[in-house]
């Protein structure tokens, strides 16, 4: 499995395209979800759905090796999974991303609820998307220095307890109308009270939780 610098970027690009076309997408599956075929591999991400389940693997460019010839056979005969590869570019890696102070985060809140009251909703919620990855990233930056897919963001703050696993669930539906409209599709009918619980939702994360270093 492929380090996360790797795997971010081409999972923000990925995962979109799946769950648009039907796929429920989990990054870091944990054995319980994976068939016994498997063994111990675990993909880095894997897409139920159909025709078929999709394994997803990501890899440096160049650096196929015969330890993913020899995943690749374990699918062989299967026929409701298929292996995907995808190839992150070498070198470079990805950029972390500044953390933001507290005050910026409140200030673009208040903008966010703006946008709300006057009918701008693609642009509250992709606004608030983005706010709640800088809640994220100041809360635990040592995980979400870079650029996160919206599903990988609700993970890693469901895992460290920062949000409960009901405001989790809240938050996938609005994960996944950020990215339709992210992507193009501004024909979606947004809810000003979804948007309005989601606003709600990021000022509970925000302030029930302490940001590394204070983030003043």
């Amino acid at each position: 499995m492929s380090g996360m610098e790797s795997e971010g970027p081409v999972l923000d690009l990925i995962i979109p395209a799946l769950t648009d076309a039907g796929y429920e997408v989990y990054t870091h599956p944990s054995r319980q979800l994976l068939p016994s075929f498997m063994g111990d591999y675990v993909p880095d991400a894997i897409a139920l759905g159909k025709p078929k389940n999709l394994a997803i693997e990501i890899v440096r460019d160049g650096s196929r090796s015969g330890s993913q010839e020899k995943v690749a056979d374990r699918f062989l005969g299967v026929a409701d999974w298929e292996l995907r590869i995808y190839y992150a570019r070498s070198g470079g890696g990805v950029p972390a991303i500044d953390r933001v102070t507290l005050d910026i985060i409140d200030r673009t809140i208040a903008k966010v609820e703006t946008l709300i009251a006057t009918g701008q909703m693609e642009a509250a919620l992709l606004l608030g998307w983005s706010t709640f990855e800088a809640i994220g990233r100041a809360l635990i930056p040592d995980r979400l220095s870079q650029s996160q897919s919206p599903a990988r963001l609700i993970e890693q703050l469901a895992g460290e307890g920062i949000v409960t696993p009901d405001e989790a669930d809240r938050l996938r539906p609005i994960a996944s109308l950020r990215n339709a409209v992210a992507h193009g599709a501004l024909q979606r009918d947004l809810d000003p009270a979804a948007l309005e619980d989601f606003v709600a939702t990021l000022k509970l994360v925000l302030h029930e939780n302490q940001p590394v270093g204070g983030g003043a």
